[in-house]
């Protein structure tokens, strides 16, 4: 790192512009809507730095000196940050969330977690605003990219490297935007390759010939430019066609008021609030998110009320001045390399030591839950997302004439559809898949990466069993699919042409869904936290939306038992807790919905003639 008497007061500040913008972006999207870009000026002043780290000692470049530095200036906090909120995660989190936590975790002490959540999805993982580790991405890129810039400067003879930076610049966000007009956003997203001409750019600025003759109007008019683009940055560009070309306006921005050095813009930049910000920004961004994604996790809601916004603001900053105070400033002006080791090894004991046991203590802190409380069915035994067998419930050994289509919301309904199928004496077909009504039309590019290919699956597997069935029963989570009209498109579609085939439709509402996740909730009360549980009522709309859709079709029916004496006290019955998150059944709860709609089903709706 530069010494203290040469850090550039301006840049301390632009570091401040940059944490801020993440911060504000991250509390709510709504208020900086390009807020993210703050983390591309940070990646160029990286490039601008340590370029200028590099070059000024290119001809007697100490290897070894430098990368113990850059593990000097970002492990001690990273690796405590790490060791925290592992053990806040493993007295937190449900143990489903807490595996999801320790594969993020391990990707993350390995500086490998872009590529983690580069793949990451799963339809029951935490939210992405609730991954305590979600952050740590940006750091990983910026360790991969210390690897790499030395090589290219010091290997390089001087006279080519500004060159090869804007050719290899403009060749990566070409790339990029090869990759974004192929619909590989989030893998762009997170890549280290997309990422790199931002760097690149920074280092451009490093390379430049010092411009101090230059007169104060043209630094003032460099300034002011820069920060223009960097303001029009974070409120227009859209994260869906980012990064590629786009990167060019805030990084430029970021690379113009570095190169501006004075000037009106540059001395507000320097003030002393902004240079203190500035100072704090890495420890800032380092605990900035996990705070805040552990107070989402707790509350269940996205947008926090004003005592939780004052919480986080309060902790953010206390905490962040500890580490600066406590850990980073320590780390970094201590001397002799014996020494620094010494306290980084006895850190890093500590450190795993907590990681070691944070896999025990979540489990320990809280008893364990039955497993029918913590599932809706075994996953290796229904077809959701998959064929497992011929993926028949019911009543064993019966010809199953009746189709089962939907997404998790029909997948819950496993257990139900045994229960109504025994006493009955008939089997169901339940075919399913996460986010996704397997029907023709379904619009599958709407979905996660990760959901896409095993919706894709299943509508082939629906497509080649809809001439076995008499009868389809659809079920979704209405108020997701009702989003789209795309999808209400193809659903009337799928609705009347099996009715034109002379099957018989029946389409099951959504059940209450709540603001609550209730295995959470379970644990938040056995951890002796105050909880509050309220009604999402979203789905009552959607299902009246779907209703109407239905209601046009003669042969189809909406089955609609959310208003029913069984949910009446939802989300318990028989003072049975019968949800497994805010809007799923678990087990018990889908195989008492079963008994409890039997016999309504025996009456009026699958009656099938032989």
């Amino acid at each position: 790192m530069l010494a203290e008497k040469n850090i550039r007061l301006d840049v301390q500040g632009l570091r401040a512009v940059a944490v801020l913008a993440v911060i504000i972006y991250h509390v709510n999207k709504a208020w900086l809507p390009s807020g993210f870009v703050g983390v591309d000026v940070f990646f160029v002043i990286s490039g601008f730095i340590i370029t200028s780290l590099i070059v000024g000692r290119k001809e007697n470049f100490d290897w070894k000196g430098f990368y113990w530095g850059r593990v000097k200036r970002i492990a001690p906090a990273y690796f405590l940050m790490l060791a925290v909120v592992a053990l806040v995660s493993a007295v937190l989190f449900l143990p489903a969330d807490f595996k999801f936590f320790k594969d993020s975790l391990k990707a993350a002490l390995s500086f490998t977690s872009n590529s983690y959540f580069e793949g990451f999805g799963s339809y029951f993982a935490p939210r992405a605003h609730e991954l305590p580790l979600l952050h740590t991405w940006s750091l990983a890129i910026e360790m991969q990219f210390y690897l790499f810039l030395p090589v290219l400067v010091c290997f390089l003879p001087a006279r080519l490297l500004r060159p090869v930076f804007v050719l290899l610049g403009i060749g990566l966000l070409a790339w990029s935007e090869y990759k974004l007009f192929n619909k590989s956003e989030q893998a762009v997203y997170f890549s280290l390759v997309a990422r790199f001409p931002e760097f690149l750019i920074g280092a451009f600025v490093a390379l430049l010939p010092p411009k101090n003759s230059l007169p104060m109007r043209y630094k003032s008019l460099i300034g002011a430019g820069g920060a223009l683009l960097l303001a029009l940055s974070v409120v227009f560009i859209d994260v869906q066609h980012f990064p590629g070309m786009w990167t060019l306006l805030p990084c430029i921005g970021t690379a113009l008021l570095i190169a501006a050095r004075h000037g009106p813009v540059s001395t507000l930049l320097a003030a002393k609030p902004m240079v203190w910000v500035g100072g704090v920004s890495y420890s800032l961004y380092l605990w900035h998110w996990p705070i805040l994604a552990f107070i989402r996790y707790y509350t269940g809601q996205y947008e926090l009320q004003m005592v939780w916004l004052a919480v986080f603001v309060i902790s953010s900053l206390v905490v962040a001045w500890l580490s600066y105070r406590w850990v980073e400033l320590p780390v970094r002006h201590v001397q002799g390399i014996r020494t620094v080791q010494k306290k980084m090894l006895a850190i890093a004991v500590c450190v795993f030591a907590v990681i070691g046991v944070s896999k025990e203590v979540n489990v320990a802190v809280v008893d364990k839950l039955p497993v029918e409380m913590t599932r809706y069915a075994p996953s290796d035994e229904i077809c959701h997302g998959k064929v497992v067998g011929d993926c028949t419930r019911g009543y064993p050994g019966s010809s199953p004439r009746v189709l089962v289509i939907g997404d998790s919301h029909a997948a819950q309904l496993n257990y139900f559809f045994d229960a109504v199928g025994v006493k009955n004496e008939m089997a169901f077909r339940v075919i399913t898949a996460s986010s996704c009504v397997p029907i023709t039309g379904f619009d599958v590019e709407r979905l996660p990466l990760w959901a896409q290919d095993s919706c894709r699956s299943q509508i082939e597997t629906v497509d080649a069993l809809m001439a076995e069935a008499d009868v389809i029963v659809l079920a979704g989570m209405w108020q997701y699919q009702t989003q789209s009209d795309e999808f209400m498109l193809a659903f009337s579609r799928f609705i009347e042409a099996a009715a034109e085939q002379n099957k018989r439709v029946f389409v099951l509402a959504q059940i209450p869904m709540f603001d609550t996740n209730f295995l959470r909730i379970h644990r938040f009360i056995a951890l002796g936290l105050p909880v509050q549980v309220t009604q999402n009522n979203e789905w009552k709309s959607a299902n009246s939306k779907i209703e109407a859709a239905v209601h046009d079709v003669s042969s189809a029916q909406f089955l609609d038992f959310s208003e029913s004496e069984f949910f009446a006290s939802a989300p318990f019955e028989n003072n049975l807790l019968i949800y497994l998150d805010n809007h799923h059944l678990n087990e018990s709860g889908a195989r008492r919905y079963g008994q409890y709609a039997a016999s309504f089903f025996q009456k009026n709706l699958l009656k099938i003639d032989n």
